[in-house]
């Protein structure tokens, strides 16, 4: 009996452990680090003692197999735990006699390794791109960082996410990290001489998506011109062009005076003013960040808001009032 119970334990362990885990396949191309021997290549990491592979960032335990397909290659898979952020670096020698320079690009805001994050979004292998030993680019892709600040922002419980033509413009696949500061960072690997279209996502899905201003956007995406050196892009605030500070207590009091029902809606629905104000102005924008229908000088304390000729989609509602306060919501017609 205890036997059984014991075998029972053991095999809930191993199915939560793998439940919350990924497969994540490191690699590196040695081609310019100068190594001797093909038995070489190691890493360290901080996800090192949560495996049993030794302490974190200890020397010789993590050795790189080299690929047969090219042979300046060298890789190696672990089943990691998720949702969870790692930092890690390439070296030479069991004993790390050489470690790699790691470019401030690719550094964590932490320690400066390299560094990523773990998500269990799906159950394949997470293939990360063989960038050069102390480089910050693969042979066939160029890195680019991307930020965006989430201060004035309640970030949803399923994470900021990115999505472009990189990734097939998949709002539930690209996760995003902050290092604590309400800036949220993902590295994407990019190729050469392309243009990328993106956005960011307070969420998982496309009706989480920001709205692109029209001054810096392009078919109501950020936009890339021509992949071209790796870089970190300049932080933006979620739905601006430029950074953002915190909203002023007032802005966030005015927000919360609006309603909005029902919301979806299939036939109309009504937005109501709770201010005190005297006038406000209220535009939809669709998707792709063009007003589709605005009402100005509004004297009454709510609207109705009919279907009419708007196609089921999602849009969002920038009200504005007489003393210059701004709240954005989103509306759903069905």
């Amino acid at each position: 009996m205890l036997k059984k119970i014991i075998s029972t334990i053991t095999l809930m362990f191993i199915f939560t452990f793998f439940v919350e885990a990924k497969y994540v396949r490191f690699a590196v191309n040695m081609q310019y680090s100068g190594m001797l021997n093909s038995n070489d290549a190691y890493m360290t990491s901080t996800f090192q003692s949560a495996i049993g592979m030794g302490g974190d960032l200890t020397h010789g335990y993590l050795q790189l197999t080299q690929s047969a397909a090219d042979t300046n290659i060298y890789y190696a898979t672990y089943n990691i735990p998720a949702f969870q952020m790692y930092e890690y670096q390439f070296e030479l020698g069991i004993a790390g006699y050489s470690i790699e320079n790691i470019p401030v690009e690719s550094q964590s805001l932490l320690n400066g390794y390299r560094w990523l994050y773990i998500d269990s979004l799906s159950n394949d292998t997470l293939n990360l791109p063989a960038v050069y030993y102390g480089g910050n680019n693969s042979e066939t892709e160029i890195m680019y960082r991307f930020k965006v600040n989430m201060s004035n922002e309640t970030v949803s419980a399923d994470g900021v996410h990115i999505a472009g033509n990189f990734q097939n413009n998949d709002p539930a696949s690209t996760i995003m990290y902050s290092f604590g500061n309400n800036i949220y960072e993902y590295m994407a690997y990019l190729t050469p001489a392309t243009q990328v279209d993106y956005k960011f996502y307070n969420g998982n899905t496309a009706v989480t998506s920001e709205i692109v201003p029209l001054t810096c956007a392009q078919s109501g995406n950020r936009i890339i011109a021509n992949v071209d050196s790796a870089q970190i892009l300049p932080t933006v605030c979620f739905s601006s062009c430029i950074n953002c500070t915190p909203l002023i207590t007032a802005n966030i009091s005015y927000i919360k005076t609006i309603n909005l029902a029902p919301n979806p809606m299939s036939v109309n629905t009504t937005l109501s003013f709770n201010d005190n104000a005297k006038s406000h102005s209220v535009s939809i924008i669709d998707m792709q960040g063009r007003t589709v229908k605005q009402f100005n000088n509004i004297q009454i304390n709510s609207i109705q808001i009919n279907k009419e000729m708007l196609a089921a989609s999602c849009y969002f509602l920038q009200i504005i009032n007489e003393q210059n306060e701004r709240s954005t919501l989103k509306l759903i017609i069905e």
